[in-house]
Parts: C-alpha cells; structure tokens; sequence
C-alpha cells in the first residue's frame, strides 16, 4: 500500500466514523454486529503503527463498541 492509499483509508475510515456515530442515534445494534466496527479498529491500528494519532470519532466509534459489548482488539 502506498503512503497516498494509506492517507486515503484514514481518511475514509474518520468519515465513516463519523457517520456511524450520527446513525448509532437511530441504529445502536450496528455497535454490536457487523464488520464495519472491526475494520475501523484495524484503520486505527494501522494509523498508531504508521505515527498517526487516532481521531476522535474513531476512538468514540471504538468506544461505543466497546460500551455496546463487543470485543474490540486486533490480535
């Protein structure tokens, strides 16, 4: 992957985010089901591995997962 590639899925990745987050108001099961939750976190692992800090809809979107009862982590 590329630096630019890498940008652009960080880039998603908080977009994304932040809309899980305005539809986890109508939606709260998404936090307990579903692969987008888990691919987030590997977009956050792969940003603290590259340097990057984490926005905060991310850590809010992994959160809230976690408070929701899933397991987060990447292994």
């Amino acid at each position: 992957m590329t630096d630019d590639e890498r940008e652009m899925v960080f880039e998603l990745a908080t977009a994304l985010s932040g809309a899980l987050l305005v539809l986890a108001l109508y939606e709260p099961e998404g936090f307990r089901s579903g692969p987008i939750i888990d691919h987030i976190a590997h977009v956050a692992a792969m940003m603290e591995a590259h340097g990057h800090e984490v926005p905060q809809t991310i850590r809010d979107v992994i959160r809230k997962a976690a408070e929701a009862g899933r397991p987060i982590g990447t292994a």
